[in-house]
Protein backbone atom coordinates (compact mmCIF):
# COMPACT_ATOMS: atom_id res chain seq x y z
CA UNK A 1 0.00 0.00 0.00
CA UNK A 2 2.85 2.22 0.36
CA UNK A 3 4.46 1.98 -2.42
CA UNK A 4 0.98 2.63 -4.16
CA UNK A 5 0.53 5.69 -2.61
CA UNK A 6 4.31 6.91 -3.20
CA UNK A 7 3.80 5.74 -6.78
CA UNK A 8 0.46 7.66 -7.08
CA UNK A 9 1.85 10.56 -5.08
CA UNK A 10 3.14 13.07 -8.65
CA UNK A 11 -0.69 12.52 -9.67
CA UNK A 12 -2.37 13.54 -6.65
CA UNK A 13 0.47 16.48 -6.02
CA UNK A 14 -0.15 18.07 -9.18
CA UNK A 15 -3.31 20.03 -7.97
CA UNK A 16 -1.62 21.69 -4.87
CA UNK A 17 -1.55 25.65 -4.94
CA UNK A 18 2.28 25.34 -3.67
CA UNK A 19 5.65 23.83 -4.78
CA UNK A 20 3.85 20.30 -6.07
CA UNK A 21 7.46 18.82 -5.94
CA UNK A 22 7.83 19.41 -2.73
CA UNK A 23 4.65 18.46 -1.53
CA UNK A 24 5.79 15.16 -3.66
CA UNK A 25 8.69 15.18 -0.98
CA UNK A 26 6.54 15.87 2.01
CA UNK A 27 3.87 13.25 1.72
CA UNK A 28 6.19 10.13 0.69
CA UNK A 29 8.28 10.73 3.94
CA UNK A 30 5.01 10.95 5.65
CA UNK A 31 4.05 7.45 3.87
CA UNK A 32 7.22 6.23 5.28
CA UNK A 33 6.84 6.82 8.44
CA UNK A 34 3.81 6.12 8.91
CA UNK A 35 3.61 2.69 7.30
CA UNK A 36 7.04 2.06 9.24
CA UNK A 37 4.88 2.61 12.48
CA UNK A 38 2.31 0.03 10.99
CA UNK A 39 4.93 -2.08 10.47
CA UNK A 40 6.78 -1.79 13.54
CA UNK A 41 3.41 -2.79 15.50
CA UNK A 42 2.40 -5.80 13.80
CA UNK A 43 5.48 -7.22 13.43
CA UNK A 44 6.86 -6.87 17.01
CA UNK A 45 3.55 -7.67 18.29
CA UNK A 46 3.98 -10.45 15.80
CA UNK A 47 6.73 -11.68 17.02
CA UNK A 48 5.84 -11.60 20.63
CA UNK A 49 2.20 -10.54 21.71
CA UNK A 50 0.99 -13.44 18.96
CA UNK A 51 3.02 -16.22 20.24
CA UNK A 52 1.90 -15.43 23.54
CA UNK A 53 -1.71 -15.88 23.06
CA UNK A 54 -1.08 -18.82 21.10
CA UNK A 55 1.30 -20.69 23.00
CA UNK A 56 3.87 -21.15 20.24
CA UNK A 57 6.13 -19.76 22.40
CA UNK A 58 6.12 -22.43 25.07
CA UNK A 59 8.18 -24.52 22.17
CA UNK A 60 11.11 -22.07 22.38
CA UNK A 61 10.79 -21.08 26.45
CA UNK A 62 10.61 -24.47 27.49
CA UNK A 63 14.42 -25.13 26.27
CA UNK A 64 17.07 -23.98 27.63
CA UNK A 65 17.43 -20.36 26.18
CA UNK A 66 17.51 -17.35 27.75
CA UNK A 67 14.72 -14.97 27.49
CA UNK A 68 17.18 -12.27 26.91
CA UNK A 69 18.63 -13.87 23.78
CA UNK A 70 15.27 -14.84 22.88
CA UNK A 71 14.06 -11.38 22.95
CA UNK A 72 17.13 -9.93 20.93
CA UNK A 73 16.88 -12.47 18.46
CA UNK A 74 13.39 -11.43 17.96
CA UNK A 75 14.28 -7.90 18.07
CA UNK A 76 16.72 -8.50 15.07
CA UNK A 77 14.38 -10.51 13.10
CA UNK A 78 11.89 -7.48 13.32
CA UNK A 79 15.04 -4.89 13.04
CA UNK A 80 15.92 -6.94 9.44
CA UNK A 81 12.14 -7.03 8.20
CA UNK A 82 11.94 -3.35 8.59
CA UNK A 83 14.82 -2.50 6.78
CA UNK A 84 13.98 -4.67 3.94
CA UNK A 85 10.98 -2.94 3.71
CA UNK A 86 12.16 0.86 4.25
CA UNK A 87 14.74 0.15 1.55
CA UNK A 88 11.68 -0.84 -0.72
CA UNK A 89 9.62 2.77 -0.08
CA UNK A 90 13.55 4.23 0.02
CA UNK A 91 14.24 2.81 -3.42
CA UNK A 92 10.99 3.73 -4.67
CA UNK A 93 10.79 7.22 -3.10
CA UNK A 94 14.19 8.14 -5.66
CA UNK A 95 12.53 6.96 -8.24
CA UNK A 96 9.50 8.86 -8.06
CA UNK A 97 11.04 11.90 -7.14
CA UNK A 98 13.26 11.74 -10.36
CA UNK A 99 9.85 11.77 -12.19
CA UNK A 100 8.66 14.24 -10.01
CA UNK A 101 5.33 16.09 -10.68
CA UNK A 102 4.14 16.49 -14.01
CA UNK A 103 2.43 20.24 -13.10
CA UNK A 104 2.44 21.93 -16.44
CA UNK A 105 1.57 20.29 -19.99
CA UNK A 106 4.69 20.90 -21.17
CA UNK A 107 6.63 18.49 -18.93
CA UNK A 108 7.59 15.29 -20.17
CA UNK A 109 7.68 11.99 -18.77
CA UNK A 110 10.28 10.32 -17.24
CA UNK A 111 10.58 7.31 -19.36
CA UNK A 112 13.20 5.52 -18.01
CA UNK A 113 11.73 5.75 -14.06
CA UNK A 114 8.16 4.42 -15.70
CA UNK A 115 9.83 1.80 -18.11
CA UNK A 116 12.73 0.10 -15.44
CA UNK A 117 10.63 0.98 -12.11
CA UNK A 118 7.41 -0.88 -13.37
CA UNK A 119 9.05 -3.43 -15.05
CA UNK A 120 10.70 -4.51 -12.61
CA UNK A 121 7.39 -4.34 -10.17
CA UNK A 122 5.49 -6.13 -13.03
CA UNK A 123 8.65 -9.48 -13.47
CA UNK A 124 8.60 -9.17 -9.50
CA UNK A 125 4.57 -9.52 -9.28
CA UNK A 126 4.38 -11.74 -12.36
CA UNK A 127 7.00 -14.19 -10.96
CA UNK A 128 5.66 -14.68 -7.86
CA UNK A 129 2.40 -15.57 -9.14
CA UNK A 130 3.41 -18.50 -11.43
CA UNK A 131 5.61 -19.56 -7.97
CA UNK A 132 2.45 -19.63 -6.00
CA UNK A 133 0.57 -21.51 -8.74
CA UNK A 134 2.94 -23.92 -9.87
CA UNK A 135 5.06 -24.29 -6.63
CA UNK A 136 2.74 -23.20 -3.81
CA UNK A 137 5.18 -20.93 -3.16
CA UNK A 138 4.22 -17.79 -0.69
CA UNK A 139 3.25 -14.82 -2.78
CA UNK A 140 4.32 -11.77 -0.57
CA UNK A 141 7.36 -13.42 0.68
CA UNK A 142 8.54 -14.09 -3.03
CA UNK A 143 7.39 -10.73 -4.33
CA UNK A 144 9.37 -9.19 -1.73
CA UNK A 145 12.51 -11.69 -2.34
CA UNK A 146 12.37 -10.81 -6.22
CA UNK A 147 11.51 -7.11 -6.19
CA UNK A 148 13.76 -5.62 -3.90
CA UNK A 149 17.29 -6.97 -6.03
CA UNK A 150 14.96 -5.94 -9.28
CA UNK A 151 14.08 -2.89 -8.27
CA UNK A 152 17.26 -1.83 -6.99
CA UNK A 153 18.89 -2.51 -10.15
CA UNK A 154 16.38 -0.68 -12.30
CA UNK A 155 17.02 2.41 -9.81
CA UNK A 156 20.66 1.41 -10.94
CA UNK A 157 19.97 1.46 -14.49
CA UNK A 158 17.43 4.65 -14.26
CA UNK A 159 20.47 6.72 -13.24
CA UNK A 160 22.55 6.43 -16.16
CA UNK A 161 19.84 7.78 -18.66
CA UNK A 162 17.90 10.85 -18.77
CA UNK A 163 14.31 11.34 -19.25
CA UNK A 164 15.54 11.60 -23.47
CA UNK A 165 17.45 7.99 -23.12
CA UNK A 166 20.52 9.66 -23.20
CA UNK A 167 23.43 8.52 -21.40
CA UNK A 168 24.61 11.01 -18.59
CA UNK A 169 26.45 10.78 -14.88
CA UNK A 170 25.37 8.19 -12.34
CA UNK A 171 23.03 9.50 -9.94
CA UNK A 172 21.55 12.98 -11.24
CA UNK A 173 17.93 13.42 -10.74
CA UNK A 174 18.60 11.06 -7.29
CA UNK A 175 19.50 13.43 -4.17
CA UNK A 176 21.61 12.31 -1.39
CA UNK A 177 20.01 14.25 1.01
CA UNK A 178 16.94 11.75 0.53
CA UNK A 179 19.36 9.05 0.97
CA UNK A 180 20.28 10.20 4.37
CA UNK A 181 16.66 11.31 5.88
CA UNK A 182 15.47 7.55 4.98
CA UNK A 183 18.52 6.04 6.53
CA UNK A 184 17.41 8.49 9.18
CA UNK A 185 13.56 7.10 9.19
CA UNK A 186 14.96 3.86 9.33
CA UNK A 187 16.60 4.26 12.17
CA UNK A 188 12.87 6.02 13.96
CA UNK A 189 11.24 2.81 12.94
CA UNK A 190 13.64 0.68 14.65
CA UNK A 191 13.33 3.09 17.67
CA UNK A 192 9.50 2.50 17.38
CA UNK A 193 10.06 -1.15 16.82
CA UNK A 194 11.73 -1.21 20.23
CA UNK A 195 8.93 0.84 21.80
CA UNK A 196 6.31 -1.86 20.34
CA UNK A 197 8.23 -4.72 21.28
CA UNK A 198 8.59 -3.45 24.83
CA UNK A 199 4.34 -2.73 24.93
CA UNK A 200 3.90 -6.49 23.10
CA UNK A 201 5.63 -8.44 26.20
CA UNK A 202 2.41 -7.44 28.08
CA UNK A 203 -0.05 -5.50 26.01
CA UNK A 204 -1.91 -6.85 22.75
CA UNK A 205 -1.77 -5.17 19.17
CA UNK A 206 -4.48 -2.54 19.65
CA UNK A 207 -2.61 -1.36 22.77
CA UNK A 208 0.70 -1.67 21.20
CA UNK A 209 -0.28 0.21 18.07
CA UNK A 210 -1.94 3.20 20.76
CA UNK A 211 0.48 3.81 23.06
CA UNK A 212 3.55 3.72 20.24
CA UNK A 213 1.39 6.42 18.23
CA UNK A 214 1.07 8.49 21.58
CA UNK A 215 4.87 8.59 21.74
CA UNK A 216 5.43 9.04 18.57
CA UNK A 217 3.57 11.75 18.78
CA UNK A 218 4.77 13.46 21.44
CA UNK A 219 8.60 12.73 20.56
CA UNK A 220 7.87 14.97 17.73
CA UNK A 221 7.23 17.40 19.67
CA UNK A 222 8.61 16.67 22.84
CA UNK A 223 11.52 19.98 22.26
CA UNK A 224 8.73 22.20 22.24
CA UNK A 225 7.30 20.57 25.26
CA UNK A 226 10.00 20.67 27.35
CA UNK A 227 13.30 21.70 26.52
CA UNK A 228 12.34 25.93 27.85
CA UNK A 229 11.06 23.79 31.04
CA UNK A 230 14.32 21.84 31.93
CA UNK A 231 16.43 25.18 31.90
CA UNK A 232 16.29 27.51 34.67
CA UNK A 233 17.03 26.75 39.05
CA UNK A 234 17.16 23.52 39.74
CA UNK A 235 13.72 22.75 41.24
CA UNK A 236 12.05 18.97 42.01
CA UNK A 237 10.01 20.77 38.55
CA UNK A 238 13.27 20.98 36.39
CA UNK A 239 14.36 17.13 37.64
CA UNK A 240 11.04 15.68 36.93
CA UNK A 241 10.79 17.55 32.78
CA UNK A 242 14.74 16.66 32.52
CA UNK A 243 14.19 13.18 33.67
CA UNK A 244 10.43 13.07 31.10
CA UNK A 245 13.33 14.83 28.17
CA UNK A 246 15.59 11.98 28.18
CA UNK A 247 12.99 9.01 28.49
CA UNK A 248 10.92 10.48 25.47
CA UNK A 249 12.33 9.41 22.35
CA UNK A 250 13.48 12.67 20.39
CA UNK A 251 12.06 11.77 17.06
CA UNK A 252 12.72 15.19 15.87
CA UNK A 253 16.83 13.95 15.60
CA UNK A 254 15.62 11.75 12.55
CA UNK A 255 13.00 13.97 10.39
CA UNK A 256 14.52 16.06 8.46
CA UNK A 257 11.48 17.31 6.45
CA UNK A 258 12.36 20.84 7.67
CA UNK A 259 16.10 20.13 6.89
CA UNK A 260 15.13 19.16 2.76
CA UNK A 261 12.97 22.39 2.38
CA UNK A 262 15.91 24.67 3.23
CA UNK A 263 17.83 25.32 0.38
CA UNK A 264 21.69 25.79 1.88
CA UNK A 265 20.94 22.54 4.65
CA UNK A 266 22.30 19.42 4.14
CA UNK A 267 22.98 16.38 6.23
CA UNK A 268 25.66 15.17 6.59
CA UNK A 269 27.20 11.77 7.42
CA UNK A 270 28.94 13.22 10.97
CA UNK A 271 24.55 13.78 11.95
CA UNK A 272 24.04 10.30 10.59
CA UNK A 273 26.42 8.60 12.73
CA UNK A 274 25.39 11.08 16.15
CA UNK A 275 21.37 9.80 14.91
CA UNK A 276 23.08 6.45 15.04
CA UNK A 277 24.46 6.30 17.96
CA UNK A 278 21.45 7.79 19.94
CA UNK A 279 18.84 5.66 17.87
CA UNK A 280 21.68 2.77 19.18
CA UNK A 281 21.21 3.57 23.06
CA UNK A 282 17.47 3.52 23.36
CA UNK A 283 17.22 0.49 21.09
CA UNK A 284 19.65 -1.22 23.49
CA UNK A 285 16.94 0.47 26.65
CA UNK A 286 14.43 -0.97 25.24
CA UNK A 287 15.81 -4.64 24.65
CA UNK A 288 16.51 -4.91 28.39
CA UNK A 289 12.85 -3.32 29.07
CA UNK A 290 11.20 -5.68 27.10
CA UNK A 291 13.70 -8.55 28.67
CA UNK A 292 12.59 -7.32 32.37
CA UNK A 293 9.04 -7.34 31.51
CA UNK A 294 8.82 -10.51 29.78
CA UNK A 295 11.32 -11.87 32.50
CA UNK A 296 8.63 -13.25 34.70
CA UNK A 297 5.72 -13.29 31.93
CA UNK A 298 3.18 -16.32 32.47
CA UNK A 299 3.43 -17.92 29.14
CA UNK A 300 1.59 -21.32 29.93
CA UNK A 301 -1.88 -21.90 29.93
CA UNK A 302 -2.96 -19.77 33.33
CA UNK A 303 -1.86 -16.99 31.15
CA UNK A 304 -5.23 -17.71 29.58
CA UNK A 305 -8.11 -15.94 30.46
Amino acid sequence: MALGIMTLAPSVTAFTLDDDNKMLQDLCLSTILVFGLLLATFSASGAISAEIDDQTILTIVSKPINRLTFISGKFLGVMASLLMANIFMLIVFQLVLRHGVLWAAYIERDIPVIVFGLGAAGIALIFAGLANYMFDWQFSPTAMAIGLPLLAFAAILTGFFDKHWKFQSFGQGYSLDIFYACILLILAVWVLAGICLVCSTRLNVVWTLVIALVILCLGMIVDWLLLDKIHGPLTPATLGFSALYILLPNFQVFWMLDALNQVDAHITPGYLLQAAGYALCYIGATIFLAYALFLDRQVGAANKV
